[in-house]
């Protein structure tokens, strides 16, 4: 046995298993339900209806407040606490959820669920905009500024401090630690594990297959990748904002207008491709439990894609140098239809346009994609690969971030405990190399998605606080709401 297989027959076994007391389910009309995923669609409606459909109203304004075309006076004049700027913390945010989480994750899900995942995919991200916005707004609000002017925040500090005035007070100190630890095993034990099992797939897949040099070599990609790692976070949110701001512009056009290209040279099959997924997203045939299965599937891909009710992007956003929470939390709502809508949807898209879903062989993730990408030009898998290798570089920076905030909560933040979570954040990178995709996924599903369960219970108990919030915010300013907001009152300055 070489190295890949002594470690994946070590770590699948316990990974399999883990996931399956995660992804608890019942059996709903012979559909097997998985309660964390039920919890996330239920918070995404919910606060979808509370605040009215913000993500609706509500883009618009986001996009004027990242493009610099709306100012609040007062906010310009007043000193701004904090590491990065808006368009870092989105860019980071976006980097840590638009990449291969996406490219793998939504091949994935076409190729368990079929084509009719995409439409429920699109949905997911609509829906979720408005819980991106509502624990981003509760994160920036109950953040903490260190003496050094450095921040921490996240679901530990305001589930700390939101909760303390309510019948949870006693119990709030314990359910940050719990969402603490949670996130210190999502980025280690599954985050950055899917990340470069999938780019690692990906460099074997063009260099040869099982020709390839790197064939059971994954180890040695993935400890290049994680001296790569630890040299930059090392420099902390400040060195992977200014990574990311450059990359993850760049990486999410270029992989859009691959997939545009892909679109074309199968510019035939889109009129039957987008009647498939439609036809299919009502009446599925890939998957046993019809339409409700294959809602549940895609929810399921969208909400680990886009993050939204995990609570890894207040802790990012945290950072953000502003004394307005309400209006970052609207720049933050475009992550999840950046990441979903876009560049889930177009992954999605190709693979079922191109017809290579039809005859996987066994493929899913990554390796999916590039077939996809085959169809156009020998070059084209090259190029997803080096797209890949940013996003992956991209996410294991910011998912680095999230780990040692959390860790830094449990252990005290120091320097010592710092790099001691980022030396073991980067073995695992290693691991991960060499471990099998289903394996990975599951885990990886597993791990990330039940943060969602200390993040929710706060959030929902704080959800008064966001709407306290946001109506506080449109009450000042109500000439930059759009007259179609249900918050919109009228012209008033």
């Amino acid at each position: 046995m070489n190295l890949d297989s002594v470690i994946d027959s070590l770590l699948s076994p316990a990974a399999d298993r883990i996931s399956r007391i995660i992804f608890y389910s019942v059996v709903i009309n012979g559909v097997e339900v998985q309660l964390l995923v039920v919890l996330l669609i239920t918070a995404a409606f919910y606060f979808t209806l509370r605040t009215k459909f913000i993500g609706i109203w509500g883009f618009r304004h986001a996009l004027k407040l990242i493009a610099g075309n709306f100012k609040h006076k007062e906010i310009i004049k007043k000193k701004k606490r904090g590491e990065v700027s808006s368009f870092q913390a989105l860019s980071a945010t976006i980097s840590a959820s638009a990449g291969i989480g996406n490219v793998a994750g939504s091949a994935a899900a076409v190729s368990v669920g079929g084509p009719g995942v995409i439409f429920w995919m699109v949905i997911a991200g609509f829906f979720s905009m408005a819980l991106k916005f509502s624990e981003v707004l509760l994160g920036i609000k109950f953040r903490k500024i260190n003496q050094d002017g450095t921040t921490a925040g996240g679901p530990m500090y305001y589930i700390t401090g939101g909760l303390k005035h309510t019948k949870l007070a006693p119990f709030a100190p314990y359910l940050a630690k719990i969402y603490a630890v949670c996130c210190v095993l999502a980025m280690i034990g599954g985050w950055n594990l899917f990340q470069i099992n999938a780019m690692t797939a990906q460099i074997t897949e063009v260099t040869g297959g099982t020709e390839s040099f790197f064939a059971g070599r994954g180890w040695l990609l993935g400890a290049i990748i994680a001296v790569i790692t630890f040299a930059t976070v090392i420099g902390g949110i400040k060195a992977i904002g200014r990574f990311t701001e450059k990359v993850t512009p760049v990486m999410c056009i270029l992989y859009v207008l691959s997939a545009f290209t892909i679109c074309l040279f199968n510019i035939t099959h889109i009129p039957e491709a987008v009647v498939l997924i439609i036809k299919e997203a009502f009446k599925p045939q890939a998957v046993q439990g019809g339409v409700f299965a294959c809602m549940l599937w895609g929810f399921r891909r969208a909400m680990f894609a886009n993050e939204a009710g995990l609570g890894t992007a207040p802790i990012a956003f945290s950072a953000v140098k502003t004394s307005k929470p309400a209006a970052q939390a609207f720049i933050a709502m475009l992550q999840p239809f950046v990441d979903t809508v876009i560049v889930g949807s177009a992954t999605a898209f190709i693979i079922v346009v191109s017809g290579v879903y039809k005859d996987a062989g066994g493929l899913a993730g990554i390796e999916l994609t590039s077939r996809a990408f085959a169809g156009v030009c020998p070059f084209f898998p090259v190029l997803l690969t080096i797209i890949a290798g940013f996003f992956v570089l991209s996410t294991l920076l910011c998912g680095s971030y999230y780990g040692v905030k959390g860790w830094n909560f449990l252990f005290g933040d120091t320097k010592l405990t710092t790099r001691t979570f980022q030396v073991i954040y980067c073995v695992f990178i290693i691991a991960g190399s060499a471990m099998n995709f289903k394996s990975i996924i599951n885990l990886s599903d597993g791990f990330t998605l039940f943060l969602a369960v200390p993040n929710l219970i706060s959030v929902f108990i704080l959800s008064n606080v966001v709407i306290k919030e946001l109506d506080k915010y449109h009450g000042k300013y109500m000439k930059a709401a759009s007259p179609q907001s249900k918050y919109y009152k009228g012209d008033k300055t």
